[in-house]
C-alpha cells in the first residue's frame, strides 16, 4: 500500500507545485496581502446570506465578517432587490480591511425585469427568445386579444418560481411583438413588450397586457409582424430575462451586443466612484457553457436551435468571448469565478480564476458525486494559467437527507477543500468549530501544506493486476473498442470515435471487474487530443469524460433523486497534458461489473495508468500545524496515522464543543477512527 500512496503522491505533487507557483509568482499589486492567497489553511469565505445583519449597524456587520478571509454577497439589483446600503458597507469593509477578498455574487445568465437599468441599457434584441408565431390579422394598439397561426409555443406556466415564495408556482410568458422586414429580420426598434393573461388553445387566441416595461402599444400589420415568447425564469421573487450571449446576438444602435453592454456595466460598477469600486471581482452564480434549455431560438430565425446553427455551437463561442472580454477589460488584477456543479456550466480555464462547487458536490448532493468535485478542481489547479488560482466549495445542502447530517457533511467539505487547495465558503450563520481551530479561534490555523493530497487505500491489490498501468495489446483485446479507431504507443492508448456526428458523445467499454462487496476506486490519467469541434486548438477548455459501471444494482430511492447520482461520475481532460482522475463508487456488491467511459464528442483522447481497487476512499493532507483526513465512504474507518505521515508525530484532537469531554491526545497512531461522511482535523502536539 505504501508504494501505491507514493505513486499518487508523485502525481499530486505536480498539482501542488503548479498551484503554488501560480499563487506566489507574478503577484498582482492590488491583491498583495490578501489573506486568501498567502497559502495558509483553512481558507474561509463568508458566502451569501445577502441581507444578514443589514438591519443592524455597520460596526456589527464588520465584526461578524472580520474573521473570514473574504466575503461574497449580492450587492446589486440585477437579480434580487438589494438596498444600496449593502454595497456601501462592502466598499467600506474592503477599504478598512484591504487584506480581505471581496467579490460580488452576480447572475451570469439573466437580468431582473424589475431592475431600472434593464430596459434603459439593453434593447429588445439583447434577450433570448423562443420559437413564436405569426398573427392571422392586423393588430391595433388598443387590441388585447390576438389570434395566432399557432399558440402551442406559448404557456401560462412558462416561468418557474424558484426560491422566494410569491404565492404562485408559475407565471405566464412575456412576449415581444416585433415588426419584420421582407427577409424576416426583426426590426427591434419597432417592437412592444406584453404579458400573456390567457391562452385559448382551441381558437389559437392569446389575451395580453400591452405596453409593458416602458414600451408603448403599437399598431402591427399581419404580414410584417412576429410574436415571440421571451425566455426567462423567476429567482428571488423577480422575473429574469436571459441575456443572449451567443455569437449571433443582435447589435443595438451603438453596435453593441448584450455581452458588450453587460461588460460596460461592470466597468461602471468597478470603476472610480462606482458602486463596487473597492471590490476585487465577480463570483458568477450561473454562466452556462452550453444552452440548458430545449426551446431557445438564439439566432432569431423563428426556429428552435438551442445554440447550434449550421453545425456550429454559437452559444459556447459567444459565451467564451463574453468572459474573455471581462478578462481583457479588467486584466489579471481581477478575480472571476463561476458555478460549476453541472456539465453544461462554465469551463473557461485560462480565463476564469477557478470554479465554485455549489455544495460539496452540487446543491442537492452533499457526498454522492465527490469524484466530480475532486476531478474538477484537480483539472483547474493543474492546467489553469491565470496569475491567481482561486476555487471554492460552498456549504449549501438542499437534499433533506443530507441536511439531517449537515454538520458532518460541512466538516467533510471543509476538510476536502483543505486537501484540494481551495477555499471553503459557508454561509455566515453556518460556522463549524474546525474552521478556526476550535478553541484556538485562529484563522488559517493549519498553516502551510507540507505536501500534496494523498489517497489512503486498504491493503488491496489492483483488480487489473497492474495491466492498466501500461496499456498492452492483450489489455486492449479486453476492451470493447473494435468499432472505434485506436492506437497503442508507449503504454498509452489513444481512442477516436467513429460516429457520423462529431458532437455526439462516445461510449467506450472498459475492462470487466469482479467485486464481491464494498467500494470501488478507479484511477487513470487522461489527455484530450482533438479538443472540441467548435473551439480553437490553443484553448485549455476541458472535455468531459464520465465513468459509469454497467451491472451496478440500483440504489434505494432517495429524496431529490439523489440515488441516481452514485453511478454518474464526471471527470475532465484537456489538451495541455495528462490529468489524474479518480472515480469513487460505493457499495458496489456485484460479482461482474464493466467500466463504461462516456466521452464528450467523438474526438481522440489518450488514457494510461488505469487502476481499480476494491477499497473505501480515505483522503489526507499534512500541514505545518496539523493533519486533515477526509472519509467520503459510508462506513467509519480505523487507520494507521503512520501511513500518511513520513515521520512519527504526536497529534491531538481539536478542542471543540464535541471533543471537549474526550481525551484530546492521540495515544495510539496505529488506530485512529474517522467517522463516515466526515473529516478529522488533528493538531500537532
Amino acid at each position: 500500500m505504501k508504494g501505491f500512496i507514493v505513486f499518487y503522491t508523485l502525481v499530486s505533487t505536480l498539482l501542488y507545485f503548479e498551484t503554488a507557483s501560480g499563487q506566489e509568482s507574478n503577484v498582482k499589486e492590488s491583491l498583495i496581502g490578501k489573506q486568501v492567497f498567502e497559502g495558509s489553511y483553512p481558507k474561509i469565505l463568508s458566502f451569501r446570506s445577502d441581507r444578514w445583519l443589514l438591519n443592524s449597524t455597520y460596526d456589527n456587520w464588520e465584526k461578524r465578517h472580520i474573521h473570514y478571509d473574504g466575503v461574497t454577497k449580492k450587492y446589486l439589483n440585477e437579480e434580487v432587490n438589494m438596498p444600496l446600503l449593502a454595497a456601501q458597507w462592502a466598499n467600506t469593509f474592503v477599504k478598512k480591511n484591504p487584506e480581505k477578498l471581496s467579490l460580488v455574487h452576480l447572475n451570469g445568465e439573466g437580468r431582473s425585469v424589475n431592475d431600472e437599468a434593464t430596459f434603459k441599457l439593453y434593447f429588445p434584441g439583447h434577450w433570448v427568445y423562443e420559437k413564436g408565431s405569426f398573427p392571422v390579422h392586423d393588430i391595433s394598439k388598443n387590441q388585447s386579444k390576438i389570434i395566432l397561426e399557432d399558440v402551442s409555443p406559448f404557456s401560462l406556466k412558462a416561468y418557474t418560481v424558484h426560491g422566494k415564495d410569491i404565492g404562485v408556482a408559475f407565471k405566464p410568458h412575456d412576449i415581444l411583438l416585433v415588426k419584420i422586414d421582407e427577409n424576416g429580420n426583426r426590426i427591434w426598434n419597432q417592437s412592444e413588450f406584453a404579458t400573456i393573461i390567457n391562452i385559448d388553445y382551441e381558437t389559437n387566441e392569446i389575451e395580453i397586457k400591452r405596453g409593458q416595461y416602458g414600451s408603448k402599444p403599437l399598431d402591427f400589420r399581419q404580414y410584417d409582424t412576429y410574436v415571440a415568447p421571451i425566455a426567462g425564469d423567476i429567482w428571488g421573487g423577480n422575473l429574469m430575462y436571459y441575456y443572449n450571449l451567443s455569437s449571433a446576438c443582435p447589435l443595438d444602435q451603438n453596435g453593441q451586443s448584450a455581452a458588450d453592454v453587460f461588460v460596460g456595466e461592470m466597468k461602471d460598477w468597478f470603476g472610480k466612484a462606482g458602486i463596487l469600486e473597492n471590490l476585487d471581482g465577480i463570483g458568477f452564480d450561473v454562466n452556462y457553457f452550453e444552452v440548458k434549455h430545449t426551446t431557445w431560438d438564439c439566432n432569431n430565425d423563428g426556429q428552435i436551435d438551442n445554440g447550434f446553427v449550421e453545425g456550429k455551437n454559437i452559444w459556447r463561442e459567444g459565451d467564451i468571448n463574453f468572459l474573455q472580454k471581462i478578462r481583457e477589460t479588467f486584466g489579471s488584477e481581477f478575480i472571476i469565478t463561476a458555478d460549476g456543479w453541472k456539465d453544461d456550466m462554465q469551463r473557461a480555464v485560462g480565463i476564469l480564476n477557478g470554479m465554485e462547487t455549489e455544495g460539496l458536490c452540487r446543491w442537492n448532493d452533499g457526498f454522492r458525486q465527490i469524484s466530480r468535485t475532486i476531478n474538477q478542481h484537480t483539472y483547474w489547479n493543474l492546467h489553469n494559467t491565470v496569475k491567481y488560482k482561486f476555487g471554492y466549495i460552498t456549504s449549501k445542502l438542499r437534499n433533506p437527507a443530507d441536511e439531517m447530517i449537515g454538520n458532518q457533511l460541512r466538516r467533510m467539505g471543509l476538510g476536502l477543500s483543505c486537501c484540494l487547495g481551495v477555499a471553503y465558503a459557508p454561509s455566515p450563520d453556518l460556522d463549524i468549530p474546525e474552521m478556526f481551530g476550535g478553541r484556538l479561534n485562529q484563522p488559517n490555523w493549519l498553516g502551510q501544506p507540507l505536501g500534496p493530497m494523498q489517497y489512503v487505500l486498504g491493503d488491496q491489490e489492483d483488480l487489473l493486476m497492474g495491466k492498466g498501468l501500461r496499456m498492452t495489446a492483450n489489455r486492449i483485446q479486453q476492451l470493447g473498442i473494435s468499432h472505434q479507431s485506436h492506437n497503442l504507443e508507449n503504454g498509452q492508448l489513444t481512442i477516436k470515435g467513429s460516429g457520423t456526428n462529431p458532437r455526439e458523445n462516445m461510449f467506450v467499454q472498459g475492462p470487466e471487474l469482479k467485486v464481491e462487496s464494498g467500494d470501488l476506486l478507479i484511477f487513470f490519467e487522461v489527455k484530450d487530443i482533438d479538443g472540441f469541434v467548435d473551439l480553437k486548438n490553443d484553448n485549455k477548455i476541458p472535455r468531459k469524460i464520465n465513468v459509469k459501471l454497467k451491472g451496478l444494482p440500483e440504489y434505494p430511492e432517495e429524496p431529490m433523486r439523489g440515488h441516481l447520482l452514485y453511478n454518474d461520475l464526471a471527470g475532465f481532460m484537456g489538451k495541455n497534458g495528462y490529468t489524474p482522475l479518480m472515480f469513487y463508487f460505493r457499495n458496489v456488491g456485484v460479482d461482474n461489473l464493466q467500466i463504461i467511459f462516456e466521452v464528450e464528442e467523438q474526438g481522440a483522447f489518450a488514457i494510461k495508468n488505469l487502476q481499480a481497487f476494491n477499497s473505501p476512499c480515505l483522503i489526507s493532507r499534512e500541514f505545518e500545524k496539523g493533519l486533515v483526513i477526509v472519509n467520503p465512504s459510508l462506513e467509519s474507518i480505523n487507520f494507521n496515522l503512520n501511513q500518511v505521515i513520513f515521520k512519527k508525530m504526536k497529534y491531538q484532537r481539536l478542542d471543540t464543543p464535541v471533543n471537549n469531554r474526550l481525551n484530546l491526545k492521540i495515544i495510539d497512531n496505529n488506530s485512529v477512527n474517522v467517522p463516515a461522511l466526515d473529516a478529522l482535523f488533528l493538531l500537532k502536539d
